[in-house]
């Protein structure tokens, strides 16, 4: 029995519950999904909070704490929820493991180890063979995550191409065995920034807060840290101070002339940090502002309507999958 895959457009994306968010994840992750949703306005849009990815690295605790708060941030930053069926992962969690065992089939314990991307997850000072089980199972469970949408539009960067190609893999070897049943994932390319910390050591993480410029940050907050903010000499360009200038761009600041003084030799850091404040406080401060109005309740109802469209289409997935499998 062969079916053929749907043809509309159905974008498939998700979102990490963790600690509140910084800067850099506005600009580096949060702006651009928005924005790839924008961008295919005829498309399906699933998006879903991966409180069980999230269970790969944080405690339950965490993740039950920080799931709804999550939705509040993507909400204030400019997503519209009549646009997409917004929802919790574990919410169709019945459907995604089963179709996750059902993938794993496809795949060995050595392909798994060879994803590029599991290095980056990994503890400090530990091999892939000591990882716990289900940061191994990472690449199938979100291959499931889109899949089970029949989903044809993945938003990434660069750093999970890898990550696509294992959907596609999956996707291809079930339907050459059962029939086209799953369309083949095309990425959407999002335009990712790589913000660095304020003290210029790595990129701005939620762990090292001193460095990092949080949203929920007030605007003393905000000043007292791009004052101290490292940056460069007269005439010398360093990667803090084009970090903090990709910063000012995002947000409105014209920099042109801030970088050619500095390059002729003059004393333009005062100025330029003010004026980088200044923009910053006030995005952060409408930021907290919308941020206040959403409520508890219309979180929940957002999610559970989301929920109830996941679960629709997760469900005719597995009909449709378990049908040509000759499992039921």
């Amino acid at each position: 029995m062969e079916n053929k895959a749907e043809k509309k457009q159905v974008l498939v994306t998700g979102l990490r519950p963790s600690a509140n968010l910084h800067i850099g994840n506005y600009l580096g992750a949060v702006k651009p999904m928005i924005e790839a949703i924008a961008a295919n306005p005829g498309a399906e849009v699933f998006m879903f909070v991966a409180d069980i990815h999230g269970l790969t690295d944080s405690s339950p605790d965490t993740i039950k704490q920080y799931r709804h708060e999550v939705v509040k941030d993507y909400l204030a930053l400019g997503l519209n929820p009549k646009r997409v069926s917004l929802y919790i992962q574990s919410a169709i969690a019945g459907e995604l493991s089963y179709l996750t065992l059902l993938l794993a089939r496809y795949t060995t314990f050595n392909d798994l180890m060879r994803v590029p991307t599991l290095k980056d997850k990994l503890k400090v000072n530990q091999e892939a063979g000591q990882a716990n089980a289900l940061l191994g199972f990472y690449p199938i469970l979100m291959a499931a995550d889109v899949l089970i949408h029949k989903g044809t539009l993945v938003p990434i960067g660069e750093d999970q191409i890898s990550h696509l190609e294992k959907m596609r893999e999956f996707g291809e070897k079930f339907n050459n065995e059962f029939g086209k049943i799953f369309p083949m994932p095309q990425p959407h390319s999002m335009k990712l920034l790589r913000i660095m910390a304020l003290k210029g050591d790595g990129k701005m993480s939620k762990s090292h807060p001193e460095g990092a410029l949080f949203l929920t940050d007030s605007a003393e907050e905000i000043k007292k840290k791009i004052s101290r903010a490292e940056t460069a000499t007269e005439g010398v360009m360093t990667p803090s101070f084009e970090s903090l200038l990709t910063v000012a761009c995002e947000f409105g600041v014209e920099t042109e002339q801030f970088v050619a003084d500095h390059l002729a030799g003059k004393q333009i850091m005062g100025d330029f940090k003010k004026a980088l404040s200044d923009a910053l406080v006030e995005f952060v401060t409408e930021f907290q502002t919308k941020r206040a109005r959403i409520t508890n309740e219309q979180v929940a109802h957002i999610v559970e309507e989301g929920a109830k469209a996941a679960r629709a289409s997760a469900e005719r997935t597995m009909q449709e999958v378990l049908q040509v499998m000759k499992f039921n």
